[in-house]
């Protein structure tokens, strides 16, 4: 059996003194990280969403330590756990961190943060074709978006029209001189190097100018008229009556919109000319104008016979006086103009009708007085 060491009894004895045993220390729980995974994928050369990293258990302050990998070129993590920057090269980046507690317990975590390229779009769309050759090209400007501004502009493949040239800035211009179809890819370039590219097609044609608009409808007198007059083959192309008149009531203006109102019917046939930069060409074109339906017919006035003027009386006849009966038809073939003697005695000329008449009397009876006293002259005595 062996002995007991004296500073054992001791111990013993002292620990019974003090009534009982001295209970046990609580060991402190693990680290634990808490504040989850950092955003992936994020865009180079787009500042990162701030990550903080945080953790639970263990004795607060925490800090944060690279553990194991690289992070994203732009980016860095602080001691204070957060990871941040502006990621600059497009990959994905797996790296260890570590959060160490006050009493050195630590706990680690792996993270992965993917980088793509930003996506650089062409936005100006496709150039003008087919265009003329000796005829300035209408500029083209090509534009982007996305990536990080100010593009440059490159040719990638084939070959421009001949006269024709890129600049840096992205303009296409220039004069084309040779007819044909040429297609070639250009490139728009952000200030990091991160591009996009597209594919043109330019046809280059000789110039000839045509008529395309077709027949004009038919119009209507009195009714609103309106028609566009086209043509291709050429540029700045102008139009105008080359033969013939329009419509009484229609104009045509140089961009080929013929309008107005039609005032007369009828068929009326029209050379119209488009000219363009180099080319002309003329086309003849009936125009037809229909009546207005339903047109109100114009009633005739009648038109009244004019007559003399009869003299307005001096003094309103209180009782109308009987006409004096006028000679027969037979004595006098035609109507004697009113205001004769044998008119009605009514009206200025009264008194001088019947003094004429009056005279008239006097006269017969004379005559008759006479006749019979010669009558009875000339008779024999029984």
């Amino acid at each position: 059996m062996k002995t007991l060491r004296p500073i054992t009894i001791v111990s013993v004895l002292m620990v019974l003194l003090l009534g009982g045993a001295r209970p046990a220390m609580a060991v402190p729980e693990g680290v634990t990280i808490t504040s989850g995974t950092p955003a992936s994928p994020v865009t180079a050369h787009e500042p990162y969403p701030t990550h903080t990293f945080t953790a639970s258990g263990g004795a607060a302050p925490y800090g944060l330590s690279l553990r194991s990998g690289v992070l994203p070129p732009g980016m860095a993590l602080s001691s204070g756990g957060v990871l941040a920057g502006t990621p600059s090269t497009p990959g994905s980046y797996t790296f260890g961190i570590r959060m160490t507690d006050a009493d050195e317990a630590s706990a680690e975590q792996s993270v992965t943060v993917v980088v793509v390229a930003p996506t650089v779009t062409v936005t100006s769309g496709e150039p003008i074709s087919p265009w003329y050759t000796g005829q300035p090209y209408p500029t083209h400007t090509f534009t982007a978006s996305g990536g990080t501004a100010p593009y440059g502009l490159s040719l990638r493949s084939g070959v421009l029209p001949p006269g024709m040239a890129l600049s840096s800035g992205g303009v296409l211009a220039g004069t084309p001189s040779t007819p044909g179809s040429y297609t070639f890819g250009i490139r728009l370039t952000d200030q990091h190097g991160f591009h996009a590219d597209q594919e043109v097609t330019v046809a280059i044609a000789a110039p000839a100018t045509t008529i395309t608009s077709g027949t004009p409808p038919r119009g209507t007198v009195g009714e609103g008229y309106s028609f566009r007059f086209t043509a291709e083959g050429d540029t700045d192309i102008r139009f105008s009556v080359a033969a013939g008149d329009l419509p009484p009531g229609l104009t045509l203006a140089p961009n080929g919109r013929l309008s107005g109102q039609p005032e007369v019917a009828g068929s009326f046939a029209v050379t119209v000319r488009a000219a363009g930069t180099a080319t002309s060409a003329t086309e003849e074109l009936p125009l037809i104008v229909d009546a207005a339906p339903f047109a109100p017919t114009p009633t005739p006035t009648p038109t009244a016979t004019p007559t003399a003027p009869t003299p307005a009386p001096t003094e309103p006849s209180a009782t109308p006086t009987e006409a004096v009966p006028a000679t027969p038809a037979a004595a006098s073939p035609s109507p004697q103009p009113r205001g004769s003697w044998w008119l009605p005695t009514t009206g200025s000329n009264s008194a001088l009708v019947l003094l004429l008449l009056s005279v008239v009397a006097f006269s017969i009876g004379g005559i008759l007085l006479v006749l019979t006293y010669n009558r009875r002259r000339f008779t024999t005595p029984e």
